[in-house]
């Protein structure tokens, strides 16, 4: 089922870009206001994502672009499927050449279903097997776990979700019986697009906010009720992400904050602070760490912020306009734009250096002292201390030191985030130099 998207669309013709966290680059579409979004980011050079029309996102459009270069160049593509008015899903790259894209239908009669590239985008050849020919048959998602192994999953259909799984690459699907899948509610219904992943593990999202799990590539499933009372809704929708097979996070549009320990089984809401704060639209971990990036699309809520520490203190990056955003690991990450053929834009690409540091599950103990008289920022802790780093709310880096007591003198007034590491870890502290 496809959520109405609600993005209002604003363009900043700055050509300043956020050069500590993010550069923004051209993401390779020919015609302006082009949006990008639904990554899939296969290893840490090579990326897929999808296009869409971000003046008017009623206008169906079948575009995608790619990079093979860790973001630093993107070619753009056409889906080329045969019936121009078939909306996109969601997209699955495997290789430079092989991506699998899921189609759901726009009009009453036409069928959707999975198709397959393995000359980089050029062809695309519908994987027949996977049927989705039920007149109620709509893909949401398509996700290869290997170049082998993969499941296409839609709405349900007479009486259960309509999923599909492969082990050859798509030559042959087998759809899931219903005695394999958890009952959907009455007019219980998915979204494109939204899912997460994690090793063996994939999650997705429903109207009636709950989340369809399985822990062996499609084999089993369990379903939990989320926090949310829907995940696509005109007023309450979110996000997902996972960081492991267990921890999880969900982020609703209002940017209210949810963790998971056990898969999703159950959810606690999160008490935040700091200099920031989540954005709601967008939330990604960094694979296996405990640290994340939210962003925000909608054009009065529009930026991005990340945390350190596991959704507890956030720090803003930006308030320009996010439509998605996805990471690999601490150096490899994307969020989406609106192409500028001008100016050369399209894409953010991340090239800072805050999220490279190995994260800690708990926080030390640790005190934090400023006087402004003196000018000197005092460190207390029982800990042994290792370093202190000091950055301002855009993220650049304005201090280093070894020393627990540090002279501010050359430092602007306003507000600081420092980082504290000690042999237990790392503390994320505020203060404030007037």
């Amino acid at each position: 089922m496809m959520r109405k998207i609600v993005i209002g669309f604003f363009i900043s013709f700055c050509l300043v870009a956020q050069a500590q966290f993010w550069t923004e680059t051209t993401s390779g579409f020919p015609a302006n206001f082009t949006g990008l979004s639904k990554f899939h980011v296969v290893d840490a050079n090579l990326a897929w994502a999808i296009g869409y029309d971000g003046f008017n996102t009623a206008n169906n459009i079948q575009q995608f672009s790619k990079t093979d270069d860790s973001g630093f160049t993107w070619t753009a593509g056409v889906f080329d499927l045969g019936d121009t008015t078939l909306g996109i899903s969601d997209l699955s790259g495997v290789d430079s050449n092989t991506a699998f894209v899921a189609a759901y239908p726009r009009q009453a009669g036409q069928q959707g279903g999975i198709w397959k590239t393995i000359d980089a985008g050029v062809t695309w050849t519908q994987q027949t097997a996977a049927s989705f020919n039920n007149a109620a048959s709509f893909p949401n998602i398509v996700h290869y776990f290997d170049a082998n192994n993969g499941l296409a999953i839609g709405d349900p259909t007479n009486g259960y979700w309509e999923i599909y799984t492969s082990n050859n690459g798509g030559a042959t699907y087998s759809r899931l019986p219903s005695a394999s899948l958890p009952a959907p509610l009455n007019n219980e219904t998915g979204y494109l697009a939204q899912f997460a992943h994690s090793g063996d593990s994939i999650w997705f999202t429903t109207s009636a906010g709950r989340i369809v799990h399985s822990a062996n590539r499609g084999v089993t499933w369990s379903v939990y009720q989320s926090p949310l009372s829907d995940f696509g809704g005109t007023t309450i929708f979110g996000d997902l992400s996972f960081a492991t097979a267990n921890r999880g996070v969900i982020q609703d549009n209002t940017g209210n904050i949810f963790k998971t320990t056990d898969a999703g089984q159950t959810w606690n809401g999160v008490v935040f602070s700091g200099t920031g704060a989540p954005y709601g639209g967008a939330i990604s971990y960094l694979p296996n760490t405990f640290h994340m990036v939210s962003t925000g699309g909608e054009a009065n809520f529009a930026g991005s912020s990340y945390s350190l520490d596991d959704g507890t203190t956030w720090i803003n990056i930006d308030t320009d306009q996010h439509v998605d955003v996805a990471f690999f690991n601490d150096t490899v990450g994307y969020s989406g734009s609106f192409s500028n053929t001008t100016n050369n834009l399209g894409v953010f690409r991340y090239t800072g250096s805050v999220l490279n540091e190995a994260s800690v599950a708990e926080l030390v103990e640790v005190q934090l002292f400023h006087n402004n008289r003196t000018e000197q920022l005092e460190i207390s802790t029982d800990q042994l201390f290792k370093k202190v780093r000091i950055y301002d709310l855009h993220g650049r880096m304005v201090l280093t030191s070894t020393n627990k007591l540090i002279h501010t003198n050359l430092i602007r007034s306003g507000v600081y985030i420092a980082q504290i590491f000690t042999d237990s870890g790392r503390k994320t502290s505020k203060f404030i130099k007037h």
